[in-house]
């Protein structure tokens, strides 16, 4: 009797251990989100060889072609304050009457003033350096942006690169993300994955035939 309420313990015991062990395992995707691992085999395939350009490479690219590969807060700042030394000219006529009551006469004059104004408080601080704050902002986030649409297209173009030589779906999208990069970086990307063009040697430089010992 005792015996049987031990095997039965164990086998209580033993059976959610040997569940969690078939139970099957999800595959995290790059946003976090649980998928299934067929995803990852959709494109699954020899490893190839990939010939291109590396990722850095296309960022810098595609930074380049969007106009955000540099960065002009400082230059808009500097300019902004160096304002402050130039002047703000005003110019201002007058004309003046006068006349004396011993006199019939009606005396007419004119007047010209001229006046230079310095904003030396702008040496320190511009108003418009909040204008700048809030652009350089959007720089940044329209540089995350680039950056995250360039990144996925690229790795999936890798991985479809990878797989097109078995599949024929696979090859279509590489074709189709190579395609969103080569405009994401106004062609260039295109460029680098052009095979060298060989050098061709002109048509006097074939060496002739050895010829035999003359008698």
């Amino acid at each position: 009797m005792r015996t049987s309420i031990k095997l039965l313990m164990w086998t209580i015991l033993l059976t959610p251990s040997s569940l969690a062990v078939a139970a099957p395992r999800a595959s995290l995707g790059a946003d976090g989100a649980v998928g299934d691992a067929s995803d990852d085999l959709e494109l699954a395939g020899p490893v190839l060889a990939v010939r291109g350009p590396m990722v850095g490479a296309v960022l810098g690219a595609a930074y380049a072609a969007a106009g955000l590969d540099r960065d002009p807060q400082g230059g808009w700042i500097r300019r902004a304050r160096l304002a402050g030394l130039v002047p703000w000219i005003t110019v201002r006529t007058t004309r003046d009457t006068s006349w004396q009551d011993d006199h019939s006469e009606v005396g007419h004059g004119t007047s010209l003033e001229l006046r230079a104004t310095w904003r030396l408080d702008r040496l320190m601080f511009d108003s418009k350096e909040l204008q700048v704050a809030a652009l350089e902002a959007a720089r940044r986030r329209e540089r995350r942006r680039l950056a995250t649409r360039v990144i996925r297209a690229y790795f999936t173009w890798r991985r479809a690169a990878n797989a097109a030589a078995a599949d024929e779906r696979a090859a279509t999208r590489a074709d189709e993300a190579a395609a969103e990069l080569d405009a994401l970086t106004d062609g260039w990307f295109s460029e680098q994955l052009r095979p060298p063009a060989r050098p061709v040697e002109p048509a006097g430089s074939a060496k002739p035939a050895s010829e035999g010992p003359q008698r």
